[in-house]
């Protein structure tokens, strides 16, 4: 029997918008919140140490004077970390030295997505309020190239985790979107209208060719990246939308999803019949954050309207906080 990995937790006077676990560190977490659900007031970047049975220990705390709603680890250097904030701002911070290494503002609209590449950890995706997504090396001063990704809201940003060049994006036009670098003027190689509504998230499978894609219309949606003409598998459970899908990098056919119904649910996307392995309800508010370890397998952390951020191992119950 596999030893238990006990809980732990982050309560915030703000709300909770985000959380990242540390790619280098087993027991580092980055959550990012915001005042008044991310609408209007101040942000917070808070880096954690995660303490069994018990609430995180800050080991930084940066205040900003907008909402902070994404963040995200660079995969080469575990003290650099970019942040997303309400007022258009991209900020690289390095945590060793506690100081801002540049930031960049493109547009005054908020950035709600925003991730650092798997295979060139310099390139930072960012996509805003009005559909644009900018590429950024970092160690430039500005983009190297930017994209009409959505009509409206750009929701996600996400690299795909083996073809550096390829990334795909979602937004309120209900659409995903494929990205290809290496294409004639970077140009989008696949569009689908994956939900009738917003598509609110889409995240790569670790290991298999699968996208899948959350809406505001409740459901979740399996698409084979081959043949996106229909999808593979609807999945149905949450009763209002779903903010976050989230692949396991351990195992290929587990998908969690975070919901506007204040659960986290666990999914085998193996399983037609019956999909649903855990419900996890214990929030009180939209549950907007979520993410896998990729240290330690089956733990996993949801981030809160809510002001609670909670880490467990999926198989196990909820924390009560």
């Amino acid at each position: 029997m596999k030893q238990q990995i006990p809980a732990s937790f982050f309560v915030s006077n703000l709300s909770c918008m985000s959380a990242k676990f540390s790619p280098f560190d087993i027991d580092k977490i980055a959550i990012t919140c915001a005042d008044n659900f991310g609408i209007q007031g101040k942000g917070r970047l808070i880096i954690g140490q995660i303490l069994p049975n018990q609430p995180i220990k800050i080991l930084f705390q940066a205040e900003e004077s907008d909402a902070l709603f994404d963040c995200s680890w660079n995969e080469a250097d575990p003290n650099i970390i970019a942040t997303g904030c309400g007022n258009g701002i991209v900020k690289i911070l390095n945590l060793g030295t506690k100081q801002i290494l540049t930031q960049y503002l493109e547009s005054k609209e908020e950035i709600q997505c925003i991730e650092f590449g798997h295979k060139n950890p310099n390139w930072l995706l960012a996509s805003n309020l009005i559909g644009i997504t900018r590429l950024f090396d970092i160690t430039t001063q500005k983009p190297i190239a930017y994209f009409q990704t959505h009509k409206g809201c750009a929701y996600t940003c996400t690299w795909h985790p083996i073809q550096q060049n390829i990334f795909a994006t979602s937004g309120n036009d209900g659409a995903m979107r494929l990205w290809d670098l290496n294409s004639p003027s970077n140009k989008n190689i696949a569009s689908i209208k994956a939900h009738m509504q917003d598509t609110l998230c889409c995240d790569f499978n670790k290991y298999e060719e699968l996208i899948a894609t959350s809406s505001t219309d409740k459901t979740i949606k399996l698409w084979d990246l081959r043949n996106l003409k229909v999808p593979i598998q609807t999945l149905l459970g949450h009763r209002h939308p779903v903010r976050k899908v989230k692949f396991s990098p351990h195992e290929a056919v587990i998908l969690g999803s975070a919901s506007y119904d204040m659960s986290v649910m666990i999914w085998n996307v193996q399983e037609p019949s019956n999909p649903l392995i855990k419900n996890h309800p214990k929030h009180t508010e939209f549950v907007v954050g979520l993410d896998f370890s990729i240290h330690t397998e089956k733990q996993i952390c949801s981030a809160s309207w809510d002001g609670k951020a909670m880490i467990w191992q999926w198989d196990q119950e909820q924390p009560t906080v």
